[in-house]
């Protein structure tokens, strides 16, 4: 019974700890052989701190080559491949070096796509690759870590509310599960986060009223965007209701709204829990994405006719050629020929000019030469650069260029 008692004892202490590091993958990989020995190392314990204080994972990654990968791509699926992360939505950094080609990365997630927006992330990138492009790679990471650690003291660290589940319909796994496909859906540059609330029961209250007095309540942050679709689910009534925030008004009309509340009280109707929750946050980014690909489109007048066509094309082409022949026509009319001469013989007076000496000489050439250019920013503003997603379906932002 002791030996049990014990083995469980040591259990409850590792916990802490797992929560914190879910790999034992190093923090500082150095394939390029940019850093010494000692270098590594006190990198490495600068980074272990930060991360024991803040809970919040940094890496540093130095490959030699990125093979077929871009600098973003290589990021994203290093991070994700080799586990790295705090807490239940992998919160971290990572800064990629990549010397063989001069790239430069960062990719963030978790709670890194809130609290390192562009802005934020320009701030400690401009320095760090002003180090690189001075060859003093120690300096550009350990000031990299320090810039990081500064965003992280001063960050609100509140939640970002995704999931608020009141009515405690769902398990801790399944809470996980449906947090993390709100937040994919809500980092996917669109800016507008899917958002689900569930209650008791709302009594008197409108569902409008119970989304405002829960944002309002100063327990969450809004994030990288106040455009918000959100499902609310009221169990006490058992229905389901679908309102939108900010810009999101633009994106989904009346029928749309009310066909994700209809989908989402039939699955929970199911018993389908998650489903439902996850199916309402896929529908409603399919719903913004086919906004904006439609806003892309031609546009039409009022009765619906499209007046571009090839027809009118040609007509305008044929009268426009008629036009310019009238008028060279004219033009031509009005000169006096004369005949070619392939010497200037006419000229000049004959024996007025003798050529005593002929010689080539090169005097200078004239080079112009044009940078090539590179990309040190995403684009769109907001969640660090816009999210991106890497080869396992993780969201990630972040920047990349060269230096």
């Amino acid at each position: 019974m002791k030996k049990f008692l014990a083995i469980l004892l040591c259990a409850l202490l590792l916990i802490p700890a797992l929560a914190l590091a879910e790999t034992d993958a190093p923090r500082v990989i150095d394939e390029g052989g940019l850093l010494s020995e000692t270098e590594r190392q006190s990198l490495t314990e600068q980074i272990d701190r930060v991360r024991a204080e803040q809970s919040f994972d940094v890496v540093v990654l130095i490959p030699s080559t990125l093979g077929m990968k871009t600098a973003t791509e290589y990021a994203d699926d290093y991070y994700d491949q080799n586990g790295y992360g705090c807490g239940v939505n992998k919160d971290g950094i990572l800064l990629l070096v990549c010397l063989e080609e001069r790239d430069w990365a960062t990719s963030t997630k978790g709670a890194g796509l809130d609290m390192f927006d562009d802005s934020t992330l320009y701030s400690i990138e401009d320095p760090m690759k002003s180090r690189l492009s001075a060859g003093n790679y120690y300096d550009a990471f350990t000031g990299f870590v320090s810039d990081v650690e500064r965003v992280l003291k001063s960050a609100d660290r509140r939640e970002v509310l995704y999931l608020d589940d009141a009515a405690g319909i769902l398990s801790a796994s399944e809470r996980a599960t449906v947090a993390q496909k709100l937040e994919a859906n809500s980092h996917v540059g669109y800016y507008c986060d899917t958002v689900v609330l569930t209650t008791a029961g709302l009594g008197t209250a409108t569902a409008k009223a119970y989304a405002e007095q829960i944002y309002s309540s100063g327990a969450y942050r809004y994030g990288i965007s106040r455009d918000k679709v959100i499902l609310v689910v009221d169990m006490g009534a058992g229905k389901c209701y679908c309102l939108t925030q900010g810009d999101a008004s633009r994106y989904f009309d009346t029928e749309t709204l009310q066909s994700l509340e209809a989908n989402a009280a039939s699955l929970l109707s199911a018993g389908e829990k998650v489903r439902a929750l996850t199916s309402f946050s896929d529908e409603a980014y399919g719903t913004i994405e086919a906004y904006f690909a439609n806003v892309a489109q031609p546009t039409r007048t009022k009765t619906g006719v499209q007046w571009f066509s090839f027809f009118r094309l040609l007509i305008a082409l044929g009268i426009g050629a008629a036009a310019g022949g009238i008028t060279i026509g004219v033009l031509s009319s009005q000169l006096k020929s004369v005949h070619a001469q392939t010497e200037a013989n006419q000229y000049v007076k004959k024996d007025s000019f003798r050529l005593t000496d002929r010689r080539d000489l090169y005097l200078y050439s004239n080079v112009s030469r044009t940078p090539r250019s590179t990309s040190s920013g995403s684009r769109s503003g907001g969640g660090g650069g816009g999210a991106h997603f890497s080869s396992g379906g993780g969201a990630h932002g972040g920047h990349s260029g060269k230096f």
